[in-house]
């Protein structure tokens, strides 16, 4: 398959249902007649209509992994050594391996599968969508990351991916569409004046609130009319 091949928008989309099976590729952008756009996703929580979300924080453990084995350009495969944390088969599918450091740095590929990864454990092998550009040696290092559209979170980490709000209450592990750009209701943990600036709120999990000039915060639209606090009143999404 090709990574790169130009995925079609989807229009059809159900921004009002979810399913306890995969239907489209995490990430998915689906868009409406009114221009609204989509991201499909699964939830690694609970997710609360009218709420923000956002991608789970990268493992540590999981970047600057020591490569094991040197591998030519064109490959499809890169064999290393695993971090101080279990990894889940396919966990890191349909998401990315970028090669952080030394011999073939700056690449980032797509991840096409995998076997579970024990703690610590040496010759574990990721499977690649995409073929090495350049060629890597045992001095090269592996981050991992999840696809951002895998287990989204209403979390008030700030720093993380923006994924998308709910038009619907999902279900832990359920797959469905997070609405990215367009107008929308959204929980507010604050009062924001029309036309401002906002971003994800550092105490509230899920919620919106003026962007503070202190914390390292993503603004992710702006308000449409003014909003009260612990009122879902409509804002312009602008994450896509």
């Amino acid at each position: 398959m090709k990574a790169f091949g130009g995925a079609p928008v989807i229009y059809d989309l159900d921004a009002f249902s979810e399913s306890q099976y995969q239907q489209h590729a995490l990430g998915a952008r689906g868009e409406t007649g009114d221009g609204r756009v989509f991201r499909y996703a699964q939830m690694g929580e609970a997710v609360s209509i009218g709420h923000l979300t956002q991608s789970p924080a990268i493992d540590t453990a999981t970047i600057t992994m020591a490569v094991t084995t040197a591998a030519a350009i064109g490959a499809k495969q890169i064999v290393f050594t695993h971090g101080a944390t279990t990894s889940a088969a396919n966990e890191y599918a349909e998401g990315y391996a970028t090669i952080s450091y030394a011999t073939g740095v700056g690449q980032t590929l797509k991840v096409a599968s995998h076997l579970a990864f024990t703690s610590a454990q040496t010759g574990c092998i990721v499977k690649l969508e995409d073929p090495l550009q350049v060629a890597i040696d045992t001095t090269s290092k592996l981050d991992l990351a999840h696809n951002p559209w895998n287990g989204v979170l209403m979390d008030t980490s700030l720093v993380t991916v923006p994924t998308g709000a709910a038009l619907r209450t999902f279900t832990s592990a359920y797959y469905g569409w997070l609405q990215t750009r367009g107008v929308c209701g959204i929980m507010s943990d604050a009062t924001i004046a029309a036309g401002y600036a906002f971003g994800f709120d550092a105490s509230a999990a899920g919620e919106i609130d003026v962007p503070a000039n202190d914390l390292q915060q993503f603004v992710v639209g702006n308000a449409i009319q003014a909003g009260a606090q612990n009122y879902y009143h409509q804002v312009y999404l602008t994450i896509d």
